[in-house]
């Protein structure tokens, strides 16, 4: 298969002046630090190489012990205040990028929290995530390379100019070798990170697949299924079949790199053979004595050591470079809900209106929902239902602005709902979703999903026990501020799927948005407990506009309306009676499953 060429979205350039940019905004002392430290690394190094010299030479000259003693002292205070300032200065850098890392950090976690709900859904989306966190915030990210390259350039740089000085000395044709044959390995450095970046997407694809799996593998909740339907046996084959799809990606990375190192050695061993050769040389020709041979010696093996320091800093850029583009990417990736300032929210009830709507799921060939066109009333109950799969969540998800239309318009009380800012329209709908989330914090924060310092615990204890989770709760040792999820704290409890519906309902209450969405949130309950809830809510959101999604027909026959959804269109509509009187597909399926409950939810639901 021929490598795709991919080239990033900004310039080298570009990243340069956003990272750096933001380095002196958000840190001006990593620079002062950066520059501070750059006489002392020299220092250090050159110290070293001085001292062995002098050493040799005193020698070689018979100094006295004393002349000796009091050199080696002398050179030695400054080798060792070199390196406590270069240690401090290194220390502070890498706090300055700790701090920097979180910065990023936060900035994608920003983003991820308020990207529109469809760029996160998708595969594409999801790859563009998991691109953009590993290189914000890691040993490896885009701003650490460019923050480590920044902080050691200017050492790099005063150590080849110092060492090259003292070179030129010895002869300018063997600095001008050194040079070239270490700068001739940026080149092979440039191809493997391009290499890697042309083709990181395609193996990201198997990584989230050896994630998921791992991640499944060892889920406490998913151990039940995994043992009684011996799908052990299935999770190892898939595991296996993908970490050797992963592997393949992983064996052309190290041959190529491999290669590159075999180069780089080639050019290492011309390097080191011409340089000392010719000291050799020069000292068997007494044209050298003994004492500078040794400085030469150093000088040589130093220089070679800040040319290399500067390979790997341009290398490092490089790297940055390619890796910040995935992160500036998924940062800078448009939205198309309106985040600014939209038209006032509408007073009093709420109506949407549906004209000629359509969706279609990104890389799907064919629409979800066609051609709907409706106008759900202020104040009126609306019921969606049909079988999986009709295409109800989709429609809901529409509705609460998660999704934009790829065809058609919707609009909230005659405002096309982009017009709205996204947040202000998001807290006009108490929505409870099947997929219900659930964060290890105690139940008062799990309903009121704010801060402690915001919760009203009076109104957490009303939606609770409106939901029927207070009984469950006040058993509890330590009540509403009892933590959840067990995997995280000791003392934490895990609630039942009815348990966590009702929680998903009692956070909905303690919103109370002025449009209310069931999406199904009671489906692990029994038709009677579902049929309950539902007629509760009924009562409660008198006067409101509300919808309620559910396959079990019995449960939403008070609804004002009832829409029969089938493969994403409107196939019938009407109340109950209605529809039951038109003898069509509603009728069928009611018959179907009114056996289920004829004794129960149907006479039930007369009675309320």
């Amino acid at each position: 298969m021929k490598t795709e060429k991919k080239k990033p979205t900004y310039s080298l350039y570009s990243n340069l002046k956003y990272v750096l940019g933001n380095m002196w905004k958000w840190q001006k002392d990593m620079t002062v630090y950066a520059f501070l430290r750059s006489p002392f690394t020299v220092a250090v190094a050159f110290l070293g190489i001085y001292l062995s010299r002098e050493v040799v030479n005193a020698v070689t000259q018979r100094k006295s012990p004393g002349d000796v003693l009091l050199l080696i002292a002398a050179i030695t205070l400054g080798l060792i205040i070199s390196l406590v300032a270069e240690k401090f200065l290194n220390a502070k850098l890498e706090q300055l990028m700790l701090i920097q890392d979180f910065r990023y950090q936060v900035l994608t976690m920003d983003k991820c929290a308020e990207s529109d709900y469809e760029n996160m859904e998708s595969a594409a989306g999801q790859t563009r995530i998991s691109k953009a966190l590993e290189n914000a915030g890691t040993d490896q990210s885009g701003a650490r390379l460019i923050a480590k390259a920044f902080s050691s350039l200017a050492a790099n740089i005063l150590g080849i100019l110092s060492y090259a000085a003292i070179l030129f000395q010895l002869s300018p044709w063997i600095l001008l070798a050194i040079t070239v044959t270490t700068l001739s390995g940026f080149p092979i450095l440039k191809i493997t990170a391009a290499w890697s970046y042309r083709n990181k997407d395609r193996w990201k694809t198997y990584d989230r697949k050896l994630d998921y799996l791992r991640n499944n593998s060892g889920d406490f909740t998913r151990a039940k299924d995994l043992r009684l339907y011996g799908m052990t046996d299935w999770f190892r084959q898939v595991f296996a079949g993908t970490l050797g799809q992963r592997m393949n990606w992983q064996q052309k990375e190290q041959k190529l790199g491999l290669a590159a190192d075999g180069l780089r050695a080639l050019l290492s061993l011309l390097r080191e053979g011409i340089a000392y050769g010719f000291l050799v040389y020069l000292v068997f020709h007494r044209h050298l004595p003994v004492a500078d041979f040794v400085l030469y010696f150093g000088v040589i093996g130093g220089f070679t050591t800040w040319l290399n320091g500067l390979v790997s800093d341009f290398d490092s850029i490089n790297r940055f470079h390619l890796s910040f583009s995935e992160m500036r990417e998924y940062l800078d990736y448009p939205d198309k809900t309106n985040q600014g300032t939209g038209v006032p929210l509408p007073e009093g009830e709420l109506w949407v209106e549906f004209r000629k709507v359509s969706f279609r799921y990104p890389g799907s060939s064919e629409d979800t929902l066609k051609d709907l066109s409706f106008t759900l009333a202020r104040g009126e109950k609306l019921a969606i239902v049909g079988l999986n799969g009709a295409g109800k969540s989709t429609l809901v998800k529409l509705m609460c602005g998660l999704y934009d239309p790829t065809g058609g318009e919707i609009l909230l009380n005659g405002h096309p709902v982009n017009a709205y800012n996204r947040k202000e329209y998001f807290s006009l709908f108490s929505v409870v979703f099947q997929d219900i989330f659930v964060m290890p914090l105690s139940v008062a924060r799990n309903v009121s999903a704010t801060t402690e310092e915001e919760t009203d615990r009076e109104r957490v204890r009303e939606a609770l026990t409106l939901a029927g989770l207070a009984p469950k709760i006040g058993k509890l040792a330590e009540g509403m501020d009892t933590r959840l999820i067990k995997s995280v704290y000791d003392d934490a409890v895990d609630l039942s799927g009815g348990e966590l519906q009702k929680l998903a309902l009692a956070r909905a209450l303690y919103k109370n948005g002025r449009a209310l969405i069931l999406d199904e949130p009671t489906a692990a309950l029994d038709p009677i407990a579902e049929n309950e809830i539902y007629m509760e809510y009924n009562r409660m959101t008198l006067g409101h506009t509300a919808v309620f999604i559910s396959h079990r027909l019995a449960s939403t026959r008070f609804c004002d309306r009832i829409f029969l959804l089938e493969q994403g269109r409107i196939m019938e509509c009407g109340n109950h009676e209605e529809l039951m009187q038109h003898g069509g597909r509603y009728y069928e399926m009611y018959q179907v499953q009114s056996h289920y409950y004829r004794e129960g939810v149907a006479e039930h639901a007369v009675n309320a």
